[in-house]
Order: structure tokens, then sequence, then C-alpha cells
């Protein structure tokens, strides 16, 4: 009866210890599972290219040509196409590049066009949408035409704000400008600096950390890409500095291969993903899916392909193991996009960068 007790004992408590382990293994793989963080990159078009400027047009009248084309953009319209497709994707942060600001004086008063707040209050009343605030925001270059119109550009990032507590918090953000800059010539006039930079918010996801980063390159690649590449050389150099895994998305206005739009042809693509960087989407389809991302449409009356014919809104990743993306904005409303650009949204692994110990 003893022995029979004994092993009854024994056979008892192995079947306690495997249940707990089954559980504990079962418990850390749903934790583990649920250590993942979606991201989503959206260019908000402006409305305009400015290429009016540049044309054979007097400044006056260069002016009322964009001045009409941003209006005929339908600003209000595409901000509520894009929280509608926020809203589907459910991205846990948004990167948003070409955030911009235009006034416009009229007889009536000044007309304001803030494409942020347009979309804020699109998300507001966007059915099942979740809850986002703005996390961290950069103004990149102003330009005032006075008595006239202003324009202001912008970077910006959105962060959920209706997960439960603890599950997703902002614990640290940063604005930076880079050094070199590009130049819109306008004749007869001193020309126009185009300021670009990068923002960062530091995520904590229950208890999992990393960086998330935005950046705009410059675009106006004439007549080289080196203000383009000593910006990226400068967003690499100023990533190292944080010992965070990182998730860096943005409009880099240089085009992942195979670059078939020769102005956006510029080595920085390259640049970032020869420093350790990861381009998630080639990542993830290597073979034929190019995931093309702009134009959808010229803007400024410009003839050109249709359909996008580059890949320039990237989501790179240097730790973070990327599972699963896609293209977003191929909805249009009676031929509205939201933008020029489609989007693009990603799911990304966490758990090989775990929750820290806690503290004794």
């Amino acid at each position: 009866m003893r022995i029979r007790t004994k092993f009854g004992s024994l056979g008892l408590i192995a079947v306690v210890t495997f249940l707990l382990c089954v559980s504990f293994v079962s418990t850390t793989s749903a934790e583990s599972e649920k250590l993942t963080v979606r991201v989503m990159t959206r260019n908000m078009d402006a409305g305009t290219d400015f290429i009016y400027f540049m044309d054979d047009m007097s400044l006056e009248d260069a002016l009322y040509a964009t001045i009409q084309e941003v209006i005929e953009s339908k600003i209000p319209e595409r901000a509520a196409l894009l929280a509608h497709e926020i809203a589907m994707n459910k991205p846990d942060l948004v990167a948003l590049q070409e955030v911009t600001t235009w006034k416009f004086a009229s007889e009536s008063g000044t007309i304001e066009l803030n494409q942020l707040n347009w979309l804020m209050t699109a998300l507001e009343q966007e059915d099942g949408a979740p809850h986002y605030r703005v996390a961290v925001v950069q103004q990149l270059a102003e330009i005032p035409v006075p008595g006239v119109a202003s324009f202001a550009d912008y970077d910006a990032i959105l962060v959920r704000t209706d997960l439960p507590p603890g599950q997703l918090d902002v614990i640290g953000t940063e604005t930076h400008m880079y050094n070199d800059i590009q130049y819109f010539p306008l004749p007869d006039f001193d020309p126009i600096p185009l300021f670009r930079g990068w923002i960062g918010a530091d995520i904590k996801i229950r208890g999992a950390r990393f960086k998330f980063a935005n950046t705009h390159l410059e675009s106006f690649n004439y007549p080289d890409a080196y203000p383009q590449l000593n910006q990226a050389e400068q967003l690499v150099a100023d990533l190292q500095d944080t010992s965070l895994p990182i998730i860096l998305a943005g409009d880099f206005n240089s085009a992942a291969p195979p670059a078939q739009y020769p102005p956006d042809a510029t080595p920085s693509y390259a640049y970032i993903a020869n420093h350790g960087f990861i381009d998630a989407w080639s990542s993830l389809r290597p073979k034929a899916d190019y995931g093309f991302t702009w134009p959808l449409f010229w803007e400024d009356s410009i003839p050109g392909p249709t359909g996008p014919i580059e890949r320039i809104d990237l989501i790179f990743s240097m730790g973070p193991k990327a599972l699963w993306i896609k293209n977003t904005g191929f909805d249009s409303l009676d031929g509205l996009y939201a933008s020029d650009h489609l989007g693009v949204v990603a799911d990304f692994k966490l758990e090989n960068h775990p929750p820290a110990p806690k503290k004794k």
C-alpha cells in the first residue's frame, strides 16, 4: 500500500507539474503572440507638386494655378477617405508625411485647410475607428506670400489611445532637422529652402520597447541627389545613438529596386539597406510583387503613365521581424483618392525584444 501510495503521489505530482508547465507554455506563447505591432506610413499629399512655378508662367499665374489646384484637390474629403482607410486597418502607429496647412486670402476672410486637423476630426467621426492622438509633430517648411497665401509642411506620428492601460505607451519623442537642404528655384526671386527632418517616438508595448521613426527625404533631386543622400546618411547616423530596436517608416523619395523613374533612382535606398535596415516589403515579397506606391495620379497637369511606377513609401526595421505587409489606399470616391501615394501597413514581431526584468 505504501509503495502504491508513493507512486500515486509521484504520479499526481507529475500530472500537476505537467499541467503547470503546459499552462506556463501556453500563457507564454499567448503573450509572445501578442508582442506584435502594426504600423502604417502615409503621405497625405499637399494637393500640388509646385511644378507650375517651374513652367514658363508668371509668378502670379503660377500661384493662382497652384491655389486652384489645392482647393480642387478636396483636402477635407481626402482626409475622410484616409480616416476610413486607417479605421479599416487599425494600425497602432501611423507615420504621416506631407501634412500641410494652407491659408488663402479671400473676400470673405482667410480660408484655412489644415490637413492634420481635418484628419483627426474625420477619425473621430469614422464609425469603428480606433482612437488616436498626435504623439509628435514637426514643422519643416513655411512659405508665406503676404496678403495672398501661405504654406506650411509637417511630419507627424499618430498613436492609438483606445487600447487597455499599459498596452501601448509613448515613453519619449524627438525631432531632428537635416543639415543638408535643397533649394527650390524661382525665376527672379531668391530660391526657397526646402527643410526636411525626421521624428521619432519611443514605444512600449506590454513592456517590449522600440523606436518608431518617420521621415520624408528630399523629393527635389535636381541637379543631383546629394542633399537627399546626405539626409539619409544623417538619418542612419542619428539612429545609431539608440539601443532600442527600430522601425523606420516614411516617404523616402528613393525608389526601391526596380527603380523605373529616373529622378527617384537615387542611392539613398541602398545606403539605408546597406546599413542594417531591412526593407519589410522586399523581405516578405521578394519575387515580382514590386509594391509600387506612387503615383496614383499626376498633379500639375503633368502627363504620365497610369498607375504607380515606383516604390518610395517604405517601412524598414532593425531588429523587429516583419510578419505581414500590404499596400492601402486603392479605394476612391467618384475618382477621388486620399493621396497620390498608396499607403503601406505592416505587422512586426517583437518577441525577440521582450520586456525588461522587473526591478525587485
